[in-house]
């Protein structure tokens, strides 16, 4: 079982950059500028038990909707007023400060209560896209997390924060707004649950399809424990001084759609 959260990345120096990671070997992202993230697993020692399946022409006649598992990489942009705690940017980091991932239990409840905050918000998105591929087998499914998780942090931790507003701003000599100013946001949760959830989307990808989004979370909000294997959470920005425009997220996530 794998879980992640990443505040935006950084440090406190780069722009985006702030990846938390928890455990596993691609968990609670909170990342970095100059460290690279922590990683920790807890997958072998929580790894289920399955039964030999039966293959014929690349199919498995005897598979069962809970069998193998299925990898999720969900991406929202948002545009937020304020910085303060109940804000999205403020829900966030109290899910990050709160979260418990040394258990299966804490986990799921991190899945759930970052599917729940996301879902409760959907009148505020404005972009999204995701995917949610199924795999025959655990093993496959994990090692798709892993990549996806890669994929995301880099995405993350590969900004430029003297190309932010508020930089341009303390170069004018002018201050930024106390708490700090309005900005966009951007939220991806990556993660792995056992059995078949490709079906209830209706495909493997999706952009601009609000419908999808809330499916796919859905997914995330109700899964069991056990079904929970891996879980990791980026958004940007991760410090109140930081402020990102929407241009800048339609640029550097060119798959993002209006939903």
């Amino acid at each position: 079982t794998r879980s992640g959260v990443s505040p935006g990345l950084a440090p406190a120096s780069s722009l985006l950059s702030h990846i938390m990671t928890l455990p596993l070997v691609a968990a609670l992202a909170f990342a970095l500028a100059s460290p690279p993230p922590s990683r920790c697993s807890t997958r072998d020692a929580l790894r289920r038990t399955r039964p030999a399946s039966m293959q014929f022409g690349g199919l498995n006649p005897f598979r069962g909707k809970q069998d193998g598992a299925t990898a999720f990489c969900l991406t929202l942009a948002f545009r937020t007023a304020d910085r303060g705690p109940r804000s999205l940017l403020g829900q966030l980091d109290s899910l990050a400060a709160d979260a418990d991932t040394s258990s299966e239990d804490g986990i799921a409840a991190l899945c759930a209560d970052t599917a729940l905050l996301l879902l409760r918000r959907k009148q505020e998105w404005l972009y999204c896209c995701g995917e949610a591929k199924d795999h025959g087998r655990d093993e496959a499914a994990l090692e798709r997390f892993d990549r996806l998780a890669i994929r995301e942090a880099a995405k993350f931790d590969d900004r430029d924060s003297s190309a932010t507003v508020d930089a341009a701003l303390a170069a004018a000599g002018v201050a930024a707004p106390a708490g700090g100013p309005p900005t966009a946001a951007v939220v991806c949760a990556v993660g792995c649950l056992a059995g078949d959830r490709e079906a209830a989307l209706g495909g493997a990808d999706f952009a601009g399809s609000a419908t999808a989004m809330q499916t796919a979370l859905e997914e995330l909000a109700a899964a069991r424990a056990e079904d929970a294997l891996a879980f990791e959470l980026f958004w940007v920005p991760g410090d109140d001084s930081e402020a990102l425009e929407m241009e800048e997220v339609v640029l550097d996530w060119p798959q993002l759609m209006p939903c």
